[in-house]
């Protein structure tokens, strides 16, 4: 990383805003030594045929385990894993990335990540195996948070080149720049909708409280999923997924633990609600899996961060990574 100048802590204090004010960025520990023989995982992807499960490991080592502390540069390199868990690999090389957020393209053939390679956040993407690495983003701007659009030709990622965080859209060959929104709040957390006419997303527009939102692929149309009545609440959401029918978002809440609740994706009661209980130990970043008959997620209850999944409706949790 460079020195610390102005550019550069404003390039940090984006990426914290994003990450603190988002359970994307719940998990994390101290920045250790690492150890290649202790496997833990967060922010869960699978492919299209719900076979394989991609997550992040970060750089910690099992002895830090500071569960409440949230740091933007505790990041590390992508695995991959059965969908059950099991015979975990490590994708990213040593000594490339960081690398982290990865999302599979619809198609089944390519990743879509965040990696520190170049020393900025750019987004960049790979072949399935982790080969033919390419960067698509350039900016000295913090990118973070990609998720391909439905068409696979496109993907929608946070920037900070604005200014502030915004929602971007770009080919994945790096062409056609643009942004889906262009507003004094911040955005994060962008999901499309398994049809790709809508995106979910968190934004602190309303009294700085992250609510959950939805709007058109186009950016119009933004309207809000869930309010906090207490003009005091220090309540966040963020993390959204959407089930494969587009009926329902999954997403995380901070009520002092992470949790993973649900929505009606056209709701307008703003009452989500609660799959996970934690009160001592967080759970976020929850996806559904293909045919929709489960939710991936992420949860600190076993003592360390590990992919979790349970029913739809918050039945039957149990730990897959680090259980093998």
């Amino acid at each position: 990383m460079r020195p610390v100048g102005g550019l550069h802590r404003a390039r940090l204090r984006w990426a914290r805003l994003l990450m603190v004010g988002l359970g994307a960025a719940l998990l994390c520990g101290g920045c250790g030594s690492g150890n290649a023989n202790f496997v833990w995982g967060r922010t869960p992807a699978l492919t299209p045929d719900g076979k394989t499960l991609y997550f992040c490991q970060n750089l910690s080592s099992p002895t830090d385990r500071l569960t409440t502390t949230v740091s933007v540069l505790d990041t590390g390199w992508i695995f991959t894993a059965n969908a059950d868990g099991t015979n975990a690999v490590q994708l990213t090389p040593r000594g490339l990335g960081p690398d982290f957020f990865p999302t599979v393209s619809p198609d089944g053939t390519r990743l879509a990540f965040i990696s520190l390679s170049n020393k900025e956040f750019d987004v960049w993407i790979s072949a399935l195996d982790g080969t033919a690495r390419q960067q698509v983003t350039y900016d000295l701007a913090v990118e973070t948070m990609p998720h391909w659009r439905p068409n696979g030709a496109q993907i929608v990622f946070v920037s900070s080149r604005s200014g502030n965080a915004n929602i971007w859209l770009i080919n994945s060959d790096g062409t056609g720049l643009q942004p889906v929104t262009a507003t004094a709040s911040d955005q994060a957390g962008p999901a499309y909708s398994p049809d790709g006419t809508q995106i979910a997303y968190v934004t602190n527009q309303d009294r700085s409280n992250w609510d959950l939102w939805v709007m058109n692929a186009d950016g119009s149309n933004q309207r809000q999923l869930t309010r906090k009545n207490d003009s005091n609440s220090t309540i966040s959401d963020g993390g959204p997924a959407w089930s494969p029918d587009g009926k329902t978002i999954a997403f995380e809440r901070w009520t002092g633990t992470w949790n993973v609740y649900t929505i009606s994706a056209g709701s307008t009661t703003n009452n989500p609600v609660q799959l996970t209980n934690g009160t001592k130990w967080h759970s976020g970043e929850p996806t559904f899996t293909p045919d929709g008959t489960a939710i991936d997620y992420t949860s600190s209850e076993s003592g360390w961060w590990q992919i979790w999944q349970m029913k739809p409706d918050g039945t039957l949790q149990h730990q897959l990574t680090g259980q093998h």
